[in-house]
């Protein structure tokens, strides 16, 4: 399994800018707080950015998946995701699985727009305006990141950059170091 599937970003779930329309999105949980370690992701559905169609949870199990949450204008996102592709690269067994939501609180940045902009490709679900996705995973902050096994079991949860350091600096040894735990809890066929 290639660790970033590729897509081919065009407009999405509504308008560039705009949330997925009301009741396009589903998730087998109410809002709540973000889900612990040994708890399931629970099963959610949303558009796809790039308009294919529906991207469903259960059609990325099977294999150790990196479950992040993010905004377009969120600095720390936009940050984190360059960094998260890169040092997914030489772990080819992991899938990226994105989520953008709070897309209508900025004008400015889309969550295509940025995509296109990085030139990064992975499969983005867009939530809708009521932040069903959002709340339904707990959110609390951006980046929200889930390392995930194959049965879909969180294993860890990190909600900010990952290897942040007070003086604004990151550790890549702590993705590092994630990924490996992920791919150790997530033994391979």
């Amino acid at each position: 399994m290639a660790a970033l599937v590729a897509v081919v970003v065009t407009s999405g779930g509504g308008t560039v800018g705009e949330p997925s329309p009301a009741g396009s999105v589903t998730i087998a949980r109410d809002a709540g707080p973000p889900l612990a370690p040994g708890e399931t992701i629970p099963g959610w559905s949303a558009p796809a950015l790039d308009g294919s169609g529906t991207l469903r949870w259960s059609d990325f199990l099977g294999g150790p998946i990196v479950l992040t949450i993010w905004a377009p204008w969120c600095p720390h996102c936009q940050a984190e995701l360059p960094r998260l592709v890169e040092t997914m690269r030489t772990h080819p067994d992991i899938t990226l699985v994105t989520i953008s939501t709070a897309v209508e609180q900025s004008t400015a940045f889309t969550s295509a727009g940025y995509l296109e902009g990085e030139g990064l490709t992975f499969p983005v679900a867009v939530d809708d305006a009521a932040l069903t996705l959002h709340g339904g995973l707990g959110v609390g902050g951006f980046p929200s990141t889930y390392f995930v096994t194959a049965d879909g079991t969180v294993i860890q949860h990190v909600e900010g950059e990952i290897g942040l350091r007070s003086d604004g600096s990151v550790d890549p040894s702590v993705l590092e170091g994630m990924l490996v735990a992920l791919e150790d809890a997530s033994p391979q066929d």
